[in-house]
């Protein structure tokens, strides 16, 4: 344990994309299923209820192939920063959801994504990744859609605004904490561990705030689909991601979820995006394909 893995695995840098994608996709399931969920019952019950599930679920997958061994083979390093991610990521989930509930699901999602300038610009400073000149293009292009889209909100800076842009630097503190946490745990582990940690965390501020727990019979498949959807599913495979491709670009591709949570809103909630917000989402998305188009071509040409 005490010589880690690289930082990512070049080799199959397409698998990095496609997790990454994949984890945005089901990110826009989880934040649309939890703005139609907090109208029930509150963003504290709401994490305390998720975060359990999730650890007893990966806990089974980890059942099969023993994996359980690992947490035992787990050094000091590697639990402190299993602990650091878990606690960032607990921090913003939780203030996010406080946002969330007093927001449009699809502004705060664009909100959100200024997680992406601050895991972009540790990750240069401090992990030395870099672009190519299409890979900077589309980044370009990626944080100017993100822009164009923050220009258009349709409310006042609320106390929601706020505590949802809070969150947004909490988890792009953590989304790079992590991309150094998956040099010394499995991503698989570190999402149970980081489940378990979360649900502790989460059960002791219910103690101490008396939580009520008052309208979760009438949204209990809400919190099944935000469970699945969230600590069992994305989180595993955003760090999945991580192993594959650097963090700078998992944060950029990840960018094109406020576009599915847009969709998902209109589908779901009847909630219809601005046309800049629609413009901002097609420079995004055209920016997330760049940067894959140019990262596939860098690829053959090293081979």
């Amino acid at each position: 344990m005490n010589n880690p893995p690289r930082q990512h695995d070049p080799t199959n840098p397409s698998m990095g994309y496609l997790y990454a994608s994949l984890s945005a996709m089901m990110a826009s399931i989880l934040i649309v299923s939890g703005k139609w969920t907090l109208h029930a019952i509150s963003p504290l019950a709401l994490s305390a209820l998720v975060f359990p599930i999730g650890a007893v679920v990966l806990g089974l997958v980890m059942i099969p192939r023993q994996r359980w061994r690992q947490i035992f083979a787990l050094d000091q390093r590697a639990w402190g920063w299993t602990i650091a991610f878990s606690v960032l990521a607990f921090v913003a989930i939780w203030t996010y959801w406080i946002g969330l509930k007093t927001m449009d699901p699809t502004l705060a999602s664009f909100l959100n994504r200024s997680e992406t300038l601050v895991t972009i610009s540790l990750g240069i400073v401090i992990l030395g990744e870099r672009f190519t000149r299409r890979e900077g293009l589309g980044a370009f292009l990626v944080l100017s859609g993100i822009v164009l889209m923050k220009f258009t909100f349709r409310a006042e800076y609320s106390a929601g605004f706020w505590v949802v842009l809070f969150s947004s630097v909490c988890f792009g503190t953590a989304e790079f904490i992590a991309k150094i946490a998956v040099r010394y745990v499995d991503p698989l582990t570190l999402s149970f561990l980081r489940n378990v940690i979360s649900s502790v965390l989460f059960w002791i501020v219910v103690a101490l705030a008396g939580t009520s727990f008052e309208g979760v019979g009438s949204v209990w498949w809400g919190i099944l689909i935000i469970a699945f959807a969230g600590p069992i599913l994305t989180r595993p495979i955003y760090l999945y991601a991580l192993k594959y491709i650097e963090v700078s670009k998992v944060a950029l591709i990840n960018q094109s979820q406020p576009v599915f949570v847009a969709i998902l809103a209109l589908v779901a909630l009847s909630q219809t995006p601005a046309p800049r917000e629609i413009i901002g989402g097609l420079f995004v998305i055209g920016g997330c394909l760049l940067i894959i188009i140019s990262r596939k071509k860098l690829g053959k040409k090293t081979h």
